[in-house]
């Protein structure tokens, strides 16, 4: 009889636990897995092995996993917005700036277009005018001239008119040159442009300071001792003569003291006479047209002149001062010393 009702306690206590569980157990949040097992469970007798308790854990932590993956999937969103954002901004930007893009590239475009017009038409001008006559020599003028005639310095520069004008006047120093080989009276001569196309030939020219008698045929001679080729018959009033020059070095050396004198005692020489010593080469006397003869060195001519006014002074008549070695004056010998003077001082004035 225990045994019985033992066993038909049992029975009833397993059905009531059962209920009491089932009880708990909310089927309407079970998952389909879960609800089949708990029928599956229920036919055999048994309760699950999960609780209720396990069952909200896992439904919260779907809930909350669903929530994250809903929170990331606005987060994008968010950033979404924000770089639209940024990129709106950023083609207002630009779309702001294009206009004025367009107006600095216009700008060079016109420069750089400026500039290429430019050249291009430079250049077809340059090529125009070597064409063209203004780039030949047309015409060329002479100025500064007194003795020598302007054909004669056009003609000895050799320039050709209708030739290159830039070609020529790149070689103008040749041609000045040309000008001053050919012209023994020209010092210097200087090619310039003058106008468009013509040149202008400045020269300046050697004075005439004495002249050379051979035979009673007189020769100029220019101030650096060149004697030229020209004949004159009578002398010109106011130069001196050289008599008995055959060396035209002497000469030179002449003129280099000559033109050291001051200008009066220039005007006061008549006539220099070369008359050399087997032991001096460089004597020569000076005939004054205050009638006085000098005797001196030509080395020593602007050195010892310096003292003629002053010694010619103290003399009480014409005569010679002797300036070879020191100085000294005394009276001429005869009246013959004294008509050679007078006829040298006449002949020249």
């Amino acid at each position: 009889m225990r045994k019985i009702s033992k066993k038909t306690d049992d029975p009833g206590g397993q059905e009531d636990q059962q209920a009491s569980n089932t009880e708990k157990i909310d089927e309407q949040n079970l998952t389909p897995w879960q609800k089949e097992n708990l029928e599956y469970l229920k036919t055999q007798g048994d309760q699950p092995v999960w609780s209720p308790s396990v069952l909200s854990t896992e439904k919260e932590q779907e809930e909350d996993s669903i929530e994250d993956q809903a929170s990331e999937a606005e987060e994008p969103s968010l950033e979404d917005s924000e770089t639209l954002a940024k990129q709106k901004i950023t083609y207002e930007s630009f779309a702001d700036r294009l206009p004025k893009i367009k107006e600095v590239r216009n700008k060079r475009l016109y420069r750089r277009l400026t500039l290429i017009v430019s050249v291009f038409l430079v250049a077809i001008l340059i090529v125009l005018y070597f064409v063209s006559p203004l780039s030949k020599l047309g015409n060329v003028s002479v100025s500064g001239n007194k003795s020598v005639d302007s054909q004669s310095v056009i003609a000895q520069s050799k320039l050709e008119q209708g030739k290159s004008l830039w070609e020529q006047f790149g070689d103008r120093k040749i041609y000045e040159e040309k000008i001053q080989r050919q012209l023994p009276r020209i010092k210097k001569a200087t090619i310039s442009l003058n106008g468009i196309n013509s040149f202008n030939i400045k020269v300046d020219e050697y004075k005439v300071v004495a002249l050379e008698s051979v035979n009673s045929i007189f020769h100029p001679i220019l101030e650096n001792g060149k004697i030229l080729p020209e004949e004159m018959k009578a002398p010109v009033s106011g130069m001196p003569i050289f008599l008995n020059f055959k060396d035209q070095t002497i000469i030179k050396n002449l003129m280099n003291s000559y033109n050291k004198l001051p200008e009066d005692l220039k005007q006061n020489i008549s006539e220099i006479r070369y008359t050399p010593s087997k032991a001096n080469k460089e004597l020569v006397h000076l005939h004054m047209k205050d009638a006085n003869q000098v005797i001196v060195n030509i080395s020593q001519l602007g050195e010892k002149m310096a003292y003629y006014s002053k010694v010619a002074s103290q003399m009480e008549k014409a005569g010679f001062i002797d300036m070879e070695v020191g100085i000294f004056s005394y009276p001429f010998n005869n009246e013959a010393d004294e008509e050679s003077v007078e006829e040298s001082s006449q002949a020249v004035e």
